[in-house]
């Protein structure tokens, strides 16, 4: 079996070495680096092969995970980056989507919470933590005004593909949409694609940014 690559980039040692100890329990994930901040990632991307997923702490020296995701993205555009925080920011996290990231976790998931969203974004999903999923969500059901552009881009979609954006937007993977819907995992992946079409967008979290009109 083939590992997921994941490169690590934490400015506490002690949280990285929990890190790797975490994905140490399984064999699906090799870890390539472990770098401290912002700026010695860009450096270690452009020396070494990039991995397939990073795991990013959000408040770095130098420059912070946030700061780096757009960076990052503007290079490397199929790399999923995972944002790993002590705090449940609702801000953080909207700041980190619209930087490109495509899952938020607080630091203390349990390992197999950690390898579900890794193998998540993998399969183009947005693992969010329970909290802020829950948070987004709300948008969703009315107690939380949703803006006026959000209301044009659930207008253009059909109403399966609105049920399946607001399954993204509370982090649903896509097998958990299928289960949800009653439907197979090859029709959520096709309604994923008419979504991205008619709202312009490439990938998940750009679709759930367009959709709360952020």
């Amino acid at each position: 079996m083939q590992k997921i690559t994941v490169g690590i980039v934490e400015d506490n040692a002690q949280l990285g070495q929990d890190i790797r100890d975490k994905l140490a329990l399984t064999e699906e994930i090799e870890v390539t680096f472990e770098v401290r901040n912002g700026k010695e990632l860009l450096q270690t991307l452009g020396k070494s092969d990039v991995p397939q997923v990073l795991l990013m702490d959000v408040q770095m020296p130098e420059m912070n995970g946030i700061e780096a995701t757009w960076q990052v993205k503007k290079e490397y555009k199929d790399l999923k980056i995972v944002m790993l925080t002590v705090m449940d920011d609702e801000q953080k996290l909207f700041e980190a989507l619209k930087a490109g990231a495509s899952g938020y976790l607080l630091k203390d998931a349990k390992p197999h919470q950690l390898l579900n969203a890794i193998i998540d974004v993998i399969e183009g999903g947005l693992p969010l933590s329970p909290t802020l999923a829950s948070r987004v969500l709300s948008y969703m059901k009315g107690e939380k005004e949703i803006p006026k552009q959000a209301v044009k881009t659930f207008n253009v979609l059909s109403k399966r593909e609105n049920e399946v954006l607001e399954c993204l937007k509370r982090g649903l993977t896509v097998k958990q949409i299928s289960d949800n819907l009653f439907i197979a995992n090859k029709t959520v992946r096709k309604h994923l694609e008419h979504i991205y079409e008619k709202l312009h967008v490439h990938s998940v979290n750009e679709a759930i940014i367009k959709g709360l009109g952020l």
